[in-house]
């Protein structure tokens, strides 16, 4: 683990075994305890060991959503308050939960007009502080690379943003794996 000092917190590398997905063996992401908090059910949550940290598996099949290879513990979707959008393949699952865009209104968008407004109004409604994306997110960040890369998909070809043009957190989005 090493440190960005710019924004003070951990960055964790792929080969840090706390990143490692102990279901899929595929790196996991950190993500805020108040996401998960925020995000399992609540009878799961009373039987969970304290943790002051947990990982996002974004493996679309693997069903492990956090985990704490520490604690041993892993949390599955069944767990999970709302569909996770890397592990479903619903057009109807959200994929900017702050402000309740799905897959399908993305790609409606796109496939007719070749581009999409939805970014340019999660944008705007984040550069007013609207978005909560540490509560409502499951992978507890900002939904901006999935929303492009579902632009992407759908043929409106939206590039990557560049670095410090996310608009929630000052960094650039996370960007989804590509496999």
């Amino acid at each position: 683990m090493t440190v960005n000092h710019k924004m003070n917190k951990p960055v964790y590398q792929a080969a840090d075994i706390n990143c490692v997905c102990p279901r899929c063996h595929q790196p996991g992401r950190p993500v805020p305890v108040k996401t998960v908090r925020a995000m399992v059910l609540p009878e799961v949550l009373a039987v969970l060991k304290e943790a002051s940290s947990y990982s996002f598996c974004p493996t679309p099949n693997c069903e492990v959503v956090y985990f704490n290879n520490i604690t041993g513990e892993t949390i599955c979707q069944y767990a999970v308050r709302v569909s996770v959008f890397q592990k479903s393949t619903d057009p109807k699952r959200l994929v900017c939960y702050c402000f309740g865009y799905t897959v399908k209104a993305v790609e409606s968008e796109v496939r007719p007009h070749g581009g999409s407004s939805i970014l340019e109004d999660i944008k705007a409604k984040c550069a007013k502080g609207l978005n909560d994306c540490e509560r409502k997110n499951p992978q507890g960040t900002c939904c901006l690379g999935n929303v492009q890369q579902l632009v992407r998909a759908a043929g409106g070809g939206s590039g990557p943003t560049q670095p410090g043009g996310c608009c929630c957190c000052g960094g650039a989005p996370v960007v989804p794996d590509r496999k």
